[in-house]
């Protein structure tokens, strides 16, 4: 899943940035509401996590103009400011959720889990499709009660697959909730890590779950093809 971090502090935010990228996310980074609103304009993205503190423009106002627009994106704000007045002003403007500074790092990753959860199509806090299970809280993947040891992008881009099991997924799909906006568009990098995803959930007595169709992308489904 593609996160967008809106924080001002260049030392919170690289942390930020690793955390989170070795939980699986995909995570674009914006030191000010300007640099985040034109990240927004050009990549989609499931989630933010936004700073209320930051230069000229403040967190609420780019919040406030996400939902004037009617942009439905969860957002989460995470601020130093905790009084009740200060909260109230966040949520009436449209945040999902409100975490405050110093914070416990695995709450913040439990809160974008249930924020994700909330905004998606699966109420579930376990991804099952066939005899797959993935747990994106404890960052595990079981097939039939087995462990499936994955890197976090193949976490990333399984838990995409799951989300949208028995739908075509693209290239461009997975390139833009997968990875942030470095990635190379024109490389063949997501078939590598598909190719590599598929040969570890690929076990003994196992039904081939992930398909390729050619020409179009690739599909999860517990149907036989």
């Amino acid at each position: 899943m593609r996160l967008l971090v809106v924080e001002d502090d260049p030392g919170l935010l690289e942390a930020l940035d690793d955390g989170l990228a070795a939980r699986g996310f995909a995570v674009d980074r914006a030191g000010s509401a300007e640099h985040a609103l034109e990240l927004l304009r050009l990549n989609p993205c499931d989630l933010i996590v936004l700073d209320l503190g930051l230069p000229a423009m403040d967190g609420l106002s780019v919040l406030r103009m996400l939902r004037e627009k009617n942009d439905a994106v969860p957002v989460l704000i995470l601020t130093a400011r905790g009084e009740v007045t200060d909260r109230v002003a966040g949520l009436n403007a449209g945040a999902d959720d409100y975490v405050q500074k110093p914070f416990a790092f695995p709450e913040l990753v439990a809160r974008i889990h249930a924020l994700l959860r909330r905004s998606g199509p699966v109420a579930s806090s376990v991804l099952r499709v066939g005899d797959i299970e993935l747990d994106p809280g404890r960052f595990e993947v079981r097939r039939r009660g087995v462990s499936i040891s994955l890197t976090a992008k193949e976490f990333a881009i399984l838990e995409y697959f799951m989300r949208h099991a028995g739908e075509l997924v693209t290239r461009t799909m997975i390139l833009e909730h997968c990875w942030d906006e470095s990635y190379d568009g024109l490389s063949n990098l997501v078939d590598v890590h598909v190719s590599r995803l598929r040969r570890k959930l690929d076990v003994p007595g196992g039904t081939l779950l992930l398909h390729s169709i050619r020409g179009a992308g690739f599909i999860l489904d517990e149907r036989a093809r």
